[in-house]
């Protein structure tokens, strides 16, 4: 399987800022239970002005599919802001929409859970007519990877 056949949303643009998370598989093969089988890996790759990470992060399959909802919310609302926090602190994304329309894209990415490195930063050039397309790719990880079970 090659990384174009995992699932994966890009927040921006391809070349520009952006954040990209792909979903490889779940951490736990065979678990079925929430606490478990919901973890996923789920690297993150951060282009931000002159910077860039690549990080090993383990997002759930829980917290992508609230920062989906809350991203639907706000693309009907045409208000808000929808964040994604990893329980394990390795990335924190928030995603806001601006009085003129525009998205206000802030995040916090560390190099460990919970600790280590930080690198503060934003996603620019960004409007309303991005959301369809971010929802409709958590939409295909949700399918992919499916919550499993209950807390």
């Amino acid at each position: 399987m090659t990384d174009s056949d995992h699932p994966q949303v890009l927040i921006g643009q391809p070349g520009e800022d952006s954040v990209l998370i792909r979903v490889l598989g779940r951490l736990h093969l065979g678990a079925d239970d929430y606490w478990d089988g919901n973890w996923l890996m789920s690297p993150v790759e951060i282009s931000a002005g002159g910077f860039r990470a690549d990080l090993d992060a383990g997002l759930r399959a829980e917290e992508l599919r609230a920062f989906r909802a809350s991203l639907a919310r706000i693309d009907a609302e045409m208000s808000g802001e929808a964040t994604l926090t990893s329980m394990e602190e390795w990335l924190s994304l928030t995603v806001a929409v601006t009085s003129r329309g525009r998205l206000a894209i802030t995040g916090l990415a560390k190099d460990q859970p919970g600790g280590g490195n930080a690198l503060r930063f934003a996603v620019n050039g960004l409007d309303l007519s991005y959301l369809p397309a971010i929802v409709e790719a958590l939409d295909g990880i949700e399918a992919a990877y499916p919550v499993l079970g209950s807390p």
